[in-house]
């Protein structure tokens, strides 16, 4: 591996300044073929308590080293591309790191620490521990087999179910079990990727969701007396208690911070490329028959059929995707994914849904389908696609009012909504069922 200070010829190409750090972009050269460009970054700030500049710079993939090309001689350093943004990121590093501060706030109210491996150790040059606050509260096990479990308490907001357990093997091994389960399923890549990175554990019969899938994480009973408060049985309860109030707001917020490093190129939350997902997707879609669909049936992968629609026109889009999802056809309806799409660029995934994803879209035109922004997005992401079928029908326009959808040659075939919505349900249902 090539020294990031050090080469046969180097230069400082651009510096930025931000209220948490100085940036320098250098580019080094060893001959006249190799040339690499690294990012080196100086954190200048630092809280008395929790996250630190030096934690993120850590998660985003950097790595500590003595430095040539920063005053102080120490930096946390990556290599990028020659066209590496250093003005954007040094941004948007203060605003991801904010929106980090504050989901550490709600999620610390619900029991969560983050990992911190750097701390104040760079500022005092000394290396932090890198165990995780959380490891001393976990207990042994699955968190649902036990000598003794009951539920304490239940909870919820709009996203997640949440229960409250306590189970016993014995005087050793006690404590309570925080189960999560969200009221959408399945989980998006991205809640995935927030579930790993706050070290929420998967179970796949879970008794308290009728034995549905649930993610879960323990609290192990801790006795310093003989009284209530001499334990941690206090803390546990409030912990539980927040989640109400705090858990989604803290998830929302560590996505923001992701989604704000990705503009650039990086990203802390541990999952695959989208893109590698997709592919992984659409080849299970056609490798399978028909009767072994269930994966992709309600998957947020590949679609048998995706609706586009204007806001106006929600009551029948609803209704036909409900039909057709009962048919056993997956169906890409907005509301049935709004977890799936919290935190996702959404003019990227709905650019793939109905460009890439569907076998069909369906669009319901009307005057304010032609007007609105984001159906006209959607739009033009369905006609580039019908343009690469040479032919084949992918759009299927159901007509609310009597307007010319842009972009679509007259001679393309349309229902009305006169004609009823069950019976246009039962006309995609059968070409659906047409391989």
């Amino acid at each position: 591996m090539k020294d990031p200070h050090k080469s046969l010829k180097s230069e400082i190409i651009k510096e930025a300044q931000s209220r948490n750090a100085k940036f320098v972009l250098a580019k080094l050269q060893w001959s006249k073929d190799e040339v690499g460009y690294s990012l080196h970054v100086a954190p200048s700030s630092f809280t008395l308590s929790g996250y630190q500049v030096t934690d993120y710079l850590n998660h985003l993939g950097f790595e500590r080293s003595t430095c040539s090309f920063i005053p102080h001689h120490k930096c946390y350093f990556q290599w990028v591309d020659k066209s590496f943004d250093i003005e954007k990121f040094s941004t948007l590093l203060d605003q991801s790191y904010n929106n980090l501060r504050d989901a550490q706030n709600h999620l610390e109210k619900c029991g969560f620490f983050f990992d911190q491996p750097e701390g104040w150790g760079y500022y005092f040059e000394r290396y932090s521990r890198s165990k995780s606050i959380q490891d001393r509260f976990d207990m042994h096990g699955d968190g649902h087999t036990a000598a003794e479990s009951k539920v304490m308490k239940t909870s919820e907001d709009d996203i997640f179910n949440f229960v409250f357990t306590w189970i016993k093997n014995d005087e050793e091994d006690k404590g309570w079990v925080i189960h999560y389960r969200p009221k959408r399923t399945p989980l998006s890549m991205e809640l995935k990727s927030v579930f790993k990175f706050l070290n929420l554990k998967n179970f796949n019969q879970c008794p308290n969701f009728d034995f549905e899938p649930c993610n879960w994480r323990s609290i192990k009973f801790i006795q310093r007396g003989d009284r209530y408060f001499d334990s941690n049985a206090d803390i546990a309860h409030r912990w539980f208690d927040a989640h109400a109030e705090n858990f989604s707001l803290g998830i929302q917020k560590l996505l923001t911070a992701n989604a704000e490093m990705e503009e650039v190129g990086l990203r802390f939350l541990p999952f695959q490329d989208a893109m590698m997902r997709l592919e992984e997707d659409f080849k299970e879609h056609i490798s399978k028959p028909k009767s072994e669909a269930p994966a992709t049936k309600d998957s947020f992968g590949y679609f048998d059929v995706a609706i586009s629609f204007a806001g106006t026109d929600r009551k029948h889009a609803e209704v036909l995707a409900s039909l057709v999802k009962k048919a056993g056809f997956s169906v890409f309806y907005d509301n049935y994914y709004s977890e799936n799409l919290w935190g996702k660029d959404l003019v990227v995934t709905f650019d793939e849904i109905y460009r890439k994803r569907s076998r069909y879209c369906v669009i319901f035109v009307s005057k304010e389908y032609n007007e609105n922004a984001w159906t006209i997005h959607e739009r033009r992401s369905a006609q580039a696609r019908a343009l690469k079928e040479k032919g084949r029908e992918y759009i299927l326009p159901i007509k609310v009012e009597d307007v010319e959808l842009e972009g679509m040659p007259q001679t393309i075939g349309y229902l009305s909504i006169e004609r009823g919505i069950d019976k246009i349900a039962a006309s995609l249902i059968k070409k659906l069922e047409i391989k």
